[in-house]
């Protein structure tokens, strides 16, 4: 009985949803402004080989509105990595972003990968460098790409993290919203069922035990009403990149939850 117990209270602290007020509401509203923003500005499709899911949206701010419509390349790049523990949503999800990017002149990409089981974390870090990496090269033959920020929400944000740690200084900045950055939590909850992640390649793939000086300057993002892991791994890793001699900057949104703060960055 205690061992269920145990369990049980881990898979609650690691479900966003059991905090959020109505997931479902918020993602479809977020998914209606990425499919209206897309079929006005009709963004590059890029795909990365065979893998469907491991595709990208490329927003180029030309004859946007704004103040700043028109802008001429090199243009500033906000590339975006989704969430969904490794294992729901796709490239879309973060497709609604683009507007506010858009509106300041910057390029906007939404990185996709492959989801788990069919799918390792090692694959998706792999496929969301390349995404990244054919996001900067459309720019550059379309005129120059700019300052790079690489972001990512929840599980998409320890993606960005071990992208930018392996891309050697490409990457100037990170913004890092709600994230997971210690993984050997989840090896005993229902998360991990379709991830097969032992603790010793969680621990592996946890940037807060990964090479943190190297990371850019960094904005680590946790709701008020993320669950209280989240929020406890967030201000974890932003006191361990402090430590490590790294730039962060630790924000707490108040009044939202783990799903409708990327509304509000």
């Amino acid at each position: 009985m205690a061992g269920r117990d145990a369990q049980a209270a881990r898979d609650h602290d690691y479900s966003p949803s059991r905090f959020a007020r109505d997931v479902e509401a918020t993602l479809a509203r977020q998914a209606h402004v990425g499919r209206a923003l897309a079929a006005r500005h009709r963004p590059l499709e890029l795909v990365d080989g065979d893998d469907a899911e491991a595709r990208l949206d490329l927003f180029i701010p030309e004859g946007v509105s704004g103040s700043m419509s028109g802008r001429e390349a090199p243009w500033p790049l906000m590339a975006f990595i989704h969430g969904g523990y490794w294992q729901e949503l796709d490239h879309t999800a973060s497709d609604f972003l683009a507007e506010r990017y858009l509106a300041r002149g910057m390029a906007f990409a939404s990185l996709g990968y492959g989801l788990a089981p069919g799918t390792a974390i090692e694959a998706m870090i792999a496929q969301c460098a390349r995404g990244l990496a054919m996001a900067r090269e459309a720019l550059e033959a379309r005129g120059g790409a700019g300052r790079v920020i690489l972001g990512g929400h929840s599980a998409g944000a320890q993606l960005a993290c071990r992208v930018a740690a392996e891309a050697k200084g490409e990457v100037d900045e990170l913004l890092l919203v709600s994230g997971v950055y210690d993984l050997t939590p989840l090896v005993d909850t229902y998360i991990n069922a379709p991830l097969g992640l032992d603790r010793a390649r969680a621990r592996a793939l946890s940037p807060r035990f990964g090479e943190l000086a190297g990371l850019p300057p960094s904005r680590v993002v946790i709701a008020e009403r993320d669950p209280p892991a989240f929020r406890s791994q967030g201000r974890d890793f932003a006191v361990a990149l402090e430590a490590a001699g790294g730039v962060v900057e630790l924000t707490d949104l108040a009044g939202c939850d783990h799903f409708d703060v990327l509304d509000h960055l």
